[in-house]
C-alpha cells in the first residue's frame, strides 16, 4: 500500500501545480495583456513544447516568455535546490532559442512563494538571474 500513498502524494502535488497555474493565468487575462498567448507552441531541435505564457509587445519588438512553476522549495533537500533551478533555466532557454530572431526575448519564471530556508531564495535568484531569467515570487506581489 506504500505505492498508493506515494501516488496520492504525487496527485496532490500535480493538483496544487495546476491550481496555481490556473490562478496565475487568470491574472494575465485582461485588457492590458490582451496579446498574451497561453500554452503557446514552441519547437527546439525538432522537439515540441508549450510556453505557459507568451506575450508579444509589437511596439517594442519584444517577446516575454513566462514559465509558471509551483515548486515548493522547502520540500526539496538542500542538495536538490541548485539542480532544480538549473533544470528550470534549461527549460525556459530551450523556449527562448525558438523565439530569438528577430525579436528580443525577456524570460521569466513565476513561483508561488519563496523558500523559507535561509539563503535558499538568494541562491535560486542568483542561479536564474545569472542566466538572464527574471524571478517572480507571486506571494510578494499584490494582484
Amino acid at each position: 500500500m506504500k505505492k498508493d500513498k506515494v501516488f496520492r502524494e504525487f496527485l496532490k502535488c500535480v493538483r496544487r501545480g495546476r491550481k496555481f497555474e490556473a490562478w496565475e493565468r487568470a491574472h494575465w487575462n485582461n485588457e492590458l495583456n490582451s496579446a498574451a498567448e497561453f500554452e503557446a507552441p514552441t519547437q527546439w531541435e525538432g522537439k515540441r513544447g508549450r510556453v505557459d505564457i507568451r506575450l508579444k509587445l509589437e511596439e517594442d519588438v519584444q517577446t516575454i516568455l513566462v514559465e509558471i512553476k509551483a515548486t515548493n522549495w522547502d520540500l526539496l533537500k538542500e542538495h536538490r535546490v541548485r539542480p532544480t533551478a538549473l533544470r528550470h533555466a534549461r527549460q525556459i532557454w530551450r523556449y527562448i532559442e525558438d523565439h530569438l530572431n528577430p525579436l528580443d526575448v525577456i524570460p521569466a519564471i513565476v513561483y508561488p512563494s519563496p523558500p523559507t530556508k535561509p539563503g535558499c531564495k538568494e541562491e535560486i535568484e542568483e542561479i536564474l538571474n545569472d542566466r538572464l531569467i527574471q524571478v517572480v515570487w507571486r506571494e510578494e506581489y499584490e494582484v
